[in-house]
C-alpha cells in the first residue's frame, strides 16, 4: 500500500494542515490457479477488507484527549 500526502499552511501561524490525496493497493499473487480463481479470491478480499471499508466510505470517529488521564 502506498499513499500521497500533502501538507499546507504553518504550524506558528496555527494553521498548519495535512491531508491525504490518494492511497494505491497492488496485490502480487503467484499462483497456477485459473485467473477467475484468484479473480473471486481478490473481490472476496476487498469485501472482507475493514481498511479498505473505513478508507473509502464514511466512518464515524471519535478523538479522546486526555493530559495526565484527565479529559481535555
Amino acid at each position: 500500500m502506498s499513499g500521497k500526502f500533502h501538507e499546507q499552511g504553518s504550524v506558528l501561524r496555527g494553521d498548519a494542515e495535512g491531508s491525504c490525496d490518494h492511497f494505491e493497493i497492488e496485490i502480487l499473487i503467484e499462483s497456477d490457479e485459473p485467473v477467475k480463481t484468484i479473480e473471486e479470491l481478490i473481490t472476496l478480499a476487498r469485501q472482507m477488507c475493514f481498511t479498505e471499508k473505513a478508507l473509502t466510505g464514511n466512518v464515524s470517529f471519535n478523538v479522546n484527549r486526555k493530559l495526565n488521564g484527565e479529559k481535555l
